[in-house]
């Protein structure tokens, strides 16, 4: 690289549109006066020193956060920072796009390929010949092009960084929508806020529960699983309800849809019970984008015709705005009663009937209904082999048997919460006897 070519980068780097936004992530910052300052003729020895020093830093901080070199950031900020050609691309088909947006898009990937791609013993280089004195340079460090750390984003690859990258991140934008719905799987619904200007609180690492791992319930998963890959692919899905004892994995069995699918574009908004009532803000603002989208409440239980109950029977039918068809909810509940009943309401109703339907109504405006049933004793059991198995821990079932129903004794019941808790309990025997043995 020579001073034509710098020069050539800094006019390519001026001339970003659609992705300039990146320009102003700290590390590309750096990086941009680091160009300028190799290229000016005039600049002294104290300003390419600091220059460089800065972009020592930006990457030091990007290693800092696990993150493997400036190409990441670059692509970081490009893919999951909200901007305006993220969101045109998220709302439009990719043969719709206008011929201006993705030949600037192109153009500003490959200047940011460009730029990420220089070496540091190139940089340095470039700085001696700008005037850098040889001592000064001998004493600076190189940073590594790449650093181990936790593994990137599998949507991503490098080559998006590319003039022909252009159409695979605008199918990214589509496929994944944009700023938090692209960075996250997950998020919370928290209310609106200059922290959370859209309301919701990313969760960039979920519960890594898998579908696999779970035991018993598969007619259950199953009808699930087929209900939330009808949704994915477009198709008319339902509303769910999982309902029966507690412990029995209802809650598990949603987030593990998640750890199975997010990578085909699915996410999970969850709503508190107490924040139902902002339903139809949520889904307008669902409706908006390309991803397809599990309305989650956990643990439903309503005292008489409160707010929330009205919100959410409004939304899962009879509202006059009809439901988004890239949105469904999935809500769990320890009764089929929803709505909680008082023996006095049987006495002092004259329309006793009437109040009961009422009552059950909520339930009954689920599209599917998927009852979790405490396990039997034996299927316990076969609970905890199925988790002792699967953590690759040798047992003798002779000895443990005993302990195992003792457990549920103790722990008020059998069910798969309280079988995973017996086998955290054992492993970390396990593991203590281990240490001991090993000091």
């Amino acid at each position: 690289m020579d001073s034509y070519d710098l020069h050539e980068l800094m006019l390519d780097i001026e001339c970003m549109t659609v992705l300039r936004h990146v320009m102003e992530q700290p590390a590309m910052a750096a990086l941009y006066r680091l160009v300028c300052d190799c290229a000016n003729e005039h600049t002294d020895e104290g300003e390419l020193t600091y220059a460089y020093c800065a972009v020592y830093n930006a990457w030091l901080e990007q290693s800092a956060c696990g993150k493997k070199g400036f190409a990441r950031a670059a692509l970081t900020a490009a893919l999951f920072e909200e901007s305006p050609v993220a969101q045109l691309c998220a709302r439009t088909d990719a043969d719709q796009l206008p011929y201006s947006v993705v030949s600037a898009l192109a153009h500003d990937l490959q200047t940011l390929g460009k730029l990420t791609a220089i070496e540091p013993a190139m940089f340095l280089l470039l700085c001696q010949r700008a005037g850098l004195p040889g001592k000064v340079a001998a004493r600076l460090p190189m940073w590594e092009p790449a650093l181990g750390g936790v593994d990137f984003d599998p949507r991503v690859s490098a080559d998006m960084l590319t003039r022909d990258g252009a159409r695979k991140v605008a199918a990214f934008f589509r496929k994944h929508g944009s700023g938090l719905f692209a960075s996250c799987p997950g998020s919370t619904w928290v209310g609106v806020s200059e922290a959370y200007p859209l309301g919701l609180r990313g969760i960039r690492e979920p519960d890594p529960i898998r579908l696999e791992d779970m035991v018993l319930y598969e007619r259950e998963r199953g009808v699930l699983v087929e209900n939330t890959r009808r949704l994915l692919a477009g198709h008319q899905a339902g509303n769910v309800l999982l309902y029966g004892d507690k412990g029995t994995g209802k809650s598990a069995t949603v987030k593990a849809l998640l750890t199975s699918m997010w990578l085909e574009g699915l996410r999970i908004v969850e709503v508190p019970l107490a924040q139902l009532t902002n339903l139809p803000t949520i889904f307008s603002m669902l409706r908006e984008q390309p991803g397809k989208f599990i309305v989650f409440v956990d643990d439903l239980a309503f005292n008489d015709s409160c707010p929330e109950y009205t919100a959410l029977k409004t939304v899962l039918e009879g509202g006059l705005e009809a439901r988004p068809q890239n949105v469904v909810v999935y809500a769990t509940s320890n009764r089929r009663n929803i709505v909680r009943q008082r023996f006095s309401e049987r006495q002092d109703d004259v329309n006793e009937r009437d109040t009961l339907e009422e009552k059950y109504s909520l339930a009954d405006r689920f599209d599917l209904r998927l009852t979790f049933a405490a396990p039997t004793q034996e299927e316990y059991f076969t609970i905890v082999r199925a988790l002792l198995d699967a953590r690759g821990m040798e047992y003798d079932w002779e000895t443990l048997m005993p302990r195992a129903r003792a457990w549920t004794v103790s722990h008020n019941g059998v069910s798969p919460r309280i079988a995973r808790q017996f086998v955290d309990q054992i492993q970390g025997e396990i593991a203590e006897n281990a240490a001991h043995t090993g000091a």
